[in-house]
């Protein structure tokens, strides 16, 4: 038997940027196969179809929760080597078409811009990466490191982000948390599809946190709350913003609640997402 418990915290700290609306509550997919392995509506995904299927599910919420006109979200498509990517391009490509969806929508404010991200960039995956295993490592969930230091501590320690080629926002990172129980050996290999996961939870279930990792996912020079957000002044003006992506996972993990007879293992992931300065020397994968 297995079971699952999915868990996304907030960053302290506050995004700004012009992004859609958040939703008025969570979406809850059907308990069907199609969309989800879990019994409870929670995205645990296995195949690609299901990545699909549910995006696609919450976009059609979305626009019956907002009142917008139906399809205007479009249709998610995968490319046909959607699988053999690596997880971080996989969240790159899915994060994009999430927000590229929405350019010209308007949901009573205006039409929302719906530029992609520019790239991955790989100091910041590295950045990612760090936070991730110092999270399973240590036993804990959190967005400040067992030595004390922030999320925007990390970046700036950075030597590429470092002085004047980081320009300040006040959110930096998502993270999230997946864990499996069994009481079989645990498997002690990430899910297929815990990116996807991790992005469906922070923009369609993300009511418990005021929808901040949405805002973040979505942010353009504009959020949903009225703050600024990228100045847009580095490469072409039909992007903006750098992607770091870190996964990691361990038998046993400390935050994964303990089951009679069942074992545990813990996954989680981490995203950092940074507004890079115009003339910096940055590294693009």
């Amino acid at each position: 038997m297995r079971l699952f418990l999915s868990l996304l915290l907030l960053t302290p700290y506050f995004v700004f940027g012009q992004s859609p609306k958040n939703l008025k509550a969570d979406v809850k997919l059907p308990k069907d196969p199609a969309y989800t392995s879990a019994p409870n509506g929670f995205p645990v995904f296995e195949t690609a179809a299901q990545v699909v299927n549910s995006f696609n599910f919450a976009r059609r919420q979305e626009e019956k929760q907002m009142k917008l006109p139906a399809n205007s979200l479009g249709v998610l498509s995968l490319p046909e080597n959607y699988n053999q990517l690596a997880p971080a391009e996989r969240a790159l490509l899915l994060t994009n078409q999430e927000r590229t969806a929405r350019a010209g929508v308007n949901y009573g404010g205006g039409k929302a811009a719906g530029l992609p991200l520019e790239a991955l960039e790989t100091h910041l995956n590295e950045v990612a990466q760090a936070h991730a295993a110092d999270m399973t490592a240590h036993h804990f969930f959190g967005h400040t490191s067992h030595d004390g230091r922030t999320a925007l501590d990390r970046i700036t320690a950075q030597a590429v982000f470092g002085s004047k080629c980081y320009e300040f926002m006040s959110r930096a990172e998502n993270i999230y948390m997946f864990c499996y129980y069994s009481s079989d050996k645990p498997v002690l290999q990430l899910p297929p599809f815990i990116v996807e996961q991790a992005l469906f939870s922070w923009l369609y279930q993300d009511a418990s946190v005021a929808w901040g990792h949405r805002e973040t996912l979505l942010i353009q020079d504009k959020d949903a709350s009225g703050g600024s957000g990228f100045h847009n002044n580095r490469g072409p003006a039909e992007s903006e913003g750098f992607l770091g992506v870190g996964l990691a996972t361990r038998a046993d993990y400390g935050p994964c609640a303990k089951m009679p007879g069942y074992q545990r293992v813990g996954h989680v992931v981490v995203m950092n997402l940074v507004d890079p300065a115009a003339d910096c020397r940055y590294s693009i994968p």
